[in-house]
């Protein structure tokens, strides 16, 4: 494995109120972020992640806290190869679930052969967001099951597709009727 070049956002929030410490820990998780320690939370050194962090340092200042961004190395690849496992982990349980999803939700709207509700669009529409969140925070492409997820996703839009064709064709056919 290659040597990793890491952020890390060292924090110290008020206990009082609370509500600075889980705006931080919400964003943090957001962000998929691994913590190294209470208070140091880790990032794969990317624009965006440095981005993203630079703007939680801000904002937990501003709520009046103390932050600090630096980047690091692993001395000890060993506990680096540690990290870079707790990332994988988190995307390989989140490719997972929604491969379970968009499985379930294929299955059904094969099943039912009528358009989807607005709530299983919205569901779906919200699916292809995780999905997009879930990639994004895919740091190693070590998943190799993120293809998989890919296909399921593609193949309920054509699935969608294909319904919604169906009943465009019998609503063209009662105007034309």
């Amino acid at each position: 494995m290659a040597r990793i070049s890491w952020l890390a956002l060292s924090y110290n929030l008020p206990i009082n109120p609370s509500k600075a410490r889980v705006y931080t820990w919400r964003k943090l998780r957001e962000l998929g972020a691994e913590y190294l320690r209470q208070g140091v939370a880790l990032l794969p050194n990317t624009a965006q992640s440095n981005q993203q962090l630079t703007l939680l340092a801000q904002k937990i200042r501003q709520m009046g806290g103390e932050a600090s961004l630096l980047e690091m190395r692993f001395l000890d690849p060993h506990a680096e190869q540690e990290m870079a496992a707790r990332f994988e982990k988190q995307s390989q349980d989140a490719y997972e679930e929604l491969l379970e999803d968009c499985a379930a939700t294929v299955l059904r709207l094969k099943k039912l052969g009528n358009p989807p509700t607005a709530k299983e669009t919205e569901a779906i529409r919200r699916m292809v967001k995780r999905y997009c969140h879930v990639r994004a925070r895919d740091y190693f492409r070590a998943y190799t099951g993120a293809q998989e997820v890919q296909d399921g996703l593609d193949e309920l839009v054509e699935s969608v597709r294909s319904v919604a064709a169906d009943v465009g064709k019998q609503l063209r056919g009662l105007l034309d009727g």
